[in-house]
């Protein structure tokens, strides 16, 4: 049969035979009363239908073999092929209206779906939703017929996968039928699903998503209003029910009915819902509860309660609350009840329900505000308790944002201005120490509220709140947390009000930052506060940093404060310059806060500050993250003043005692974040890269000769394929023409960072002379070791990503199958110890650089040499031979398993000693890291040996002089006291 099947298409395609002739060919097959011999016909003719391209098939043949098919569709035994058969035939565009029909009532009178396999059922359905999809008129024309008959097939379903394909055609049906009159049919062989929950099958690509087939389900029962009077009162039973998924599901079905149902099929059950509704929001403990069920309670009081807009009353006045008016008595009362006792119980929940209340509609928002205001403020007035002024005033926050969320105001507010404006207090002379904390941080949120509120306050009046807000997150308070949530508030009102936070408070932070004798420690909240705000509204992102670039510049600034600003400066700088339109922002940030900043420091270069470097450095990293964005012209023009300024000195050896020699690494930014397409202000290109590093390898300053080799390597590693091998063998004759040194391995190193990152082959030749220098135990072999960091490590600016450096697929990749053998083979053969430390040192240089994916392959080889690392080395190297280790653990455990007790615990337990100079503060948080995760990848019959001279280590590691170390000591130490516990 299957040959007969490959000759008939190509028969067919050829118009050797028609389609009509293949069913007479088949006959003796498809007439058979043999069900095997039928099945097998069927079988045939469907694999040549599937095949065939509609040019092959006649438009009609089409009709003719639909009413062939339908009449199979009454031998079960062919069901499975013949549907099939329709299913291709039905993507004819000669596939008529009638022909839909013609299927539809064959499917629904002659198929039992139900008695079918999953694979001819799932074709079944499909099959109707394709129909329904392409021909929605016949669907709509049969109307009923359609409705009953897919009730029919869904009768009984089990199957996830069908049942979404099911769940999916149930919406499109009721949008295309009237399906008034078998509402209940359809209804009972959905909502009998309800709620469905299942495991998907891993590994299985035809598996689905159990959030998925909810989402289905919950379309279909919320798709028609027909449905609301049955689906209604289950819904809110099952909110009852004991399983919190199931009251997720509920609830946020509930939700979507409010879409399609009536109103008055909730009004029926709002007593009985909202009773629920506060019974999870005050005892649930999930929060995904509490979050669904007070979604539905908005939902369902916007389309229950009535709509009347604000001025169908009597000014000023708001219709009384009863139940011939609205039902929002059923969450006032209880709201009533608890505000007016002596002591307030659950206010942070009464609020949450008078919010999701209020902002359902501006009406209802009205009607809670003004049921609730009167009370709360005549409380205040009253007592000076605390605890009750603040429980108080978290309601009051939750009935005022309500106003802020429909961006309306509620008519009463403006009656009780007076009053909240009393109970906020927006003087600023109030002594912020005197308040208790938890009342100052919910005062502070309700300024805030009053600000956001529409038309609420006037000018003075919010500038007056906003100079509140500012002192509470300028002064020092003795808990953080309000420094904390001012903040917080601040950067919300940025976004709101940008001109005004502009106006009233930057001027304020600004006044603060150059204050005498202020604190470090105050200076670093300022400058933190300042980059939230900045980076989280853009409006105030320029006034911000032009603001701290002023202060810097005139001077107003203590001078021990310049690092944290201009890092605050540059942190800001990077997040918008790596921001959707960064290309944007850059050209007026380089105008406006970079050029001052270099134009400051260039007529000052030398202030005999100790943290010079660092604030010449910082500056260096902001401008390298700002041109790195400018256009290639832009660039250019930079370029060229700059080239004047400095390309004598970095050329000049002997002008080291040159202060502007110190502020080298501003060139070296700038000319390392040009684009390639970017042509330097030089003659010869090869010359002045042949002088660079003429000059760096005789200076006697390390600033000097690491922004020349910056400069080469950037700039050969952006040069076209053609150059690059050429510039870099005349950077290196000149390097061969001069006495070696320590520069002469670094050039190596850069050279090869240039090369490898484009798999140059010259990148390799300098890897492979550095080996050379620590095989043969040369006398900078140690250097020639740390130095592999520079190849394959971040830098702030040459040869990176973010500057336009030029980085080819799998770099890194060939870079780890070149030399890691090499390494691997040089250490085993090695006899010298200070020749094995040496490679150790490469291998973690190059090991922790490398992606998880690329490590993996062949660590086996590597392990033995990672411990030999974390016995040899120390400080960071150490602790990235452990994070290696770790990742080792979580990856392939079973690559280690016959090493975890009697190699690697043992070293790990004598990496926790911290009197051990090698074993830092990171060593020792990198190996508590280690052993957490040993418990989660070992039986405890692998590890249990070691199990006691672990928890000895962890009890001294608990009492470790950093705190951070005691932290994690103490959960390690918990994993391991229970591991292996029944």
């Amino acid at each position: 049969m299957p040959c007969y099947c490959v000759f008939s298409n190509v028969d067919i395609v050829k118009g050797d035979m028609s389609l009509l002739e293949l069913v007479q060919a088949l006959g003796s097959y498809l007439a058979s009363e043999e069900a095997g011999r039928r099945s097998k016909g069927a079988h045939v003719l469907s694999d040549v239908l599937t095949e065939l391209p509609e040019s092959a098939i006649p438009a009609q043949a089409t009709t003719r073999l639909v009413q062939f098919f339908c009449a199979r569709l009454s031998d079960a035994t062919c069901v499975p092929h013949v549907l099939a058969s329709i299913s291709a035939l039905q993507q004819l565009s000669s596939f008529t209206d009638q022909c839909s029909v013609d299927v539809l009532r064959a499917l629904f009178k002659e198929v039992h779906v139900q008695s079918f396999q999953h694979s001819t059922r799932s074709t079944a359905y499909k099959l109707l939703d394709q129909i329904i999809q392409s021909h929605p008129q016949v669907a709509k024309m049969m109307g009923d017929d359609t409705v009953l008959g897919f009730a029919q097939m869904l009768d009984g379903e089990k199957d996830p996968r069908s049942l979404m394909i099911a769940f999916q055609i149930i919406p499109k049906l009721a949008k295309l039928v009237d399906i008034k009159n078998n509402a209940d049919d359809i209804f009972d062989v959905v909502f009998c699903y309800f709620p469905i929950t299942f495991k998907n099958r891993e590994g299985d690509p035809s598996s689905i998503s159990p959030e998925l087939l909810k989402s289905s389900l919950r379309a279909a029962i919320t798709c028609s209003a027909h449905f609301g009077e049955m689906a209604i009162k289950p819904l809110v039973e099952k909110t009852t029910a004991t399983s919190q998924s199931v009251k997720i599901d509920a609830y946020e079905t509930l939700t979507a009915a409010t879409q399609t149902y009536s109103p008055e099929v909730f009004a029926s059950e709002m007593e009985v819902l909202i009773e629920q509704i506060r019974e999870d929001v005050v005892m649930a403990a999930d929060e995904k509860v509490v979050n669904a069920a007070l979604d539905t309670l908005e939902a369902v009081y916007s389309v229950v309660s009535p709509a009347a807009p604000l001025a169908s009353s009597a000014a000023g006045q708001t219709p009384e609350i009863d139940e011939t008016t609205t039902s929002l008595d059923y969450v006032l009362k209880d709201a009533i009840f608890q505000l007016t006792a002596e002591d307030v119980k659950n206010s942070d929940q009464v609020g949450k329900l008078l919010l999701a209340a209020a902002r359902s509609s501006a009406y209802n928002c009205n009607v809670v505000s003004d049921a609730v205001l009167p009370i709360v403020v005549e409380r205040l007035g009253s007592t000076e308790v605390l605890t009750l002024r603040r429980e108080l005033m978290d309601v009051l926050n939750y009935v005022l944002s309500a106003s802020c969320d429909i961006r309306r105001k509620a008519e009463c507010l403006e009656a009780d201005k007076d009053n909240l404006l009393n109970i906020y207090r927006l003087d600023a002379s109030v002594p912020l120490d005197k308040e208790y904390s938890f009342l100052h941080i919910t005062r502070l949120k309700g300024i805030t509220l009053l600000i956001l509120m529409p038309q609420f306050l006037d000018k003075n009046e919010t500038s007056l709140a906003l100079q509140t807000i500012s002192r509470a997150a300028i002064e020092r308070n003795e808990d953080e947390n309000v420094n904390k949530e001012a903040t917080h508030l601040l950067v919300q009102l940025s976004q709101s009000n940008p001109e005004q936070v502009q106006t009233t408070v930057l001027p304020m932070f600004f006044t603060a930052l150059c204050e005498d004798m202020v604190a470090v420690h105050k200076i670093a909240s300022l400058l933190n506060a300042l980059g939230a705000i900045g980076v989280a509204a853009s409006e105030v992102l320029l006034p911000i940093l032009g603001g701290l670039a002023s202060v810097i510049t005139t001077g107003s600034l203590a001078f021990s404060h310049y690092v944290p600003t201009i890092t605050t400066i540059r942190k800001m700088i990077e997040t918008a310059a790596a921001t959707t339109n960064g290309d944007t922002v850059c050209p007026e940030l380089m105008t406006k806060v970079v050029a001052p900043l270099l134009s400051w420091i260039s007529e000052s270069p030398d202030t005999g500050h100790q943290n010079q470097h660092s604030i010449v450095v910082e500056i260096a990293k902001a401008t390298a993250a700002v041109f790195s964005k400018l256009d290639t012209e832009t660039q250019g023009q930079y370029l060229k003043p700059v080239f004047d300024r400095y390309s004598a000195i970095a050329l000049d050896p002997d002008n080291t005692s040159d202060p502007l020699c110190q502020l080298l690494p501003l060139y070296s930014a700038l000319v390392c974040a040009c684009t390639p397409q970017t042509k330097l202000p030089v003659e010869d290109l090869s010359r002045y890269l042949s002088g660079l590093a003429s000059a760096a390898l005789k200076t006697t300053s390390t600033v000097h000769r690491d922004v020349s080799f910056e400069i080469i390597a950037a700039t050969i590693n952006k040069s076209n394929a053609g150059t690059r091998g050429e510039l870099a063998k005349s950077v290196l004759e000149c390097a061969d023409s001069v006495e070696s040194g320590v520069a002469h391995i670094l050039l190596r190193h850069w050279l090869a960072r240039a090369l490898v990152n484009c798999n140059d082959k010259t990148g390799y030749e300098c890897v492979r002379w550095l080996l050379d220098q620590i095989t043969q135990g040369s006398l900078y072999s140690t250097e020639a070791a740390e130095g592999f960091n520079i190849i394959l490590g971040n830098h702030d600016w040459s040869v990176t990503p973010a500057t336009h450096g030029v980085f080819k697929l799998l770099s890194k990749q060939r870079f780890y199958a070149t030399v890691v053998p090499e390494i691997t083979s040089n250490f085993n053969s090695a006899s010298d110890d200070t020749i094995k430390a040496n490679l150790l040192v490469v291998l973690t240089h190059s090991v922790q650089h490398m992606p998880k994916s690329v490590l993996m392959s062949g660590i086996e080889d590597v392990v033995p040499l990672l411990l030999s690392a974390i016995r040899l080395t120390s400080g960071s190297l150490k602790a990235a031979s452990i994070r290696t280790i770790t990742m080792v653990v979580l990856e392939t455990p079973d690559t280690l398993k016959s090493k975890v007790t009697s190699s690697i615990i043992p070293l790990l337990i004598g990496s926790l000693t911290y009197s051990d100079a090698a074993n830092t503060v990171q060593v020792r948080q990198a190996t508590l890291d280690a052993l957490s995760l040993v418990p989660e990848k070992y039986a405890y019959s692998v590890i249990q040996g070691a199990r006691r001279d672990v928890l000895r280590a962890l009890v001294k590691a608990r009492d470790d002089r950093k705190r951070l170390v005691r932290a994690d000591a103490v959960k390690a130490y918990n994993k391991w006291l229970n591991f292996g516990d029944v």
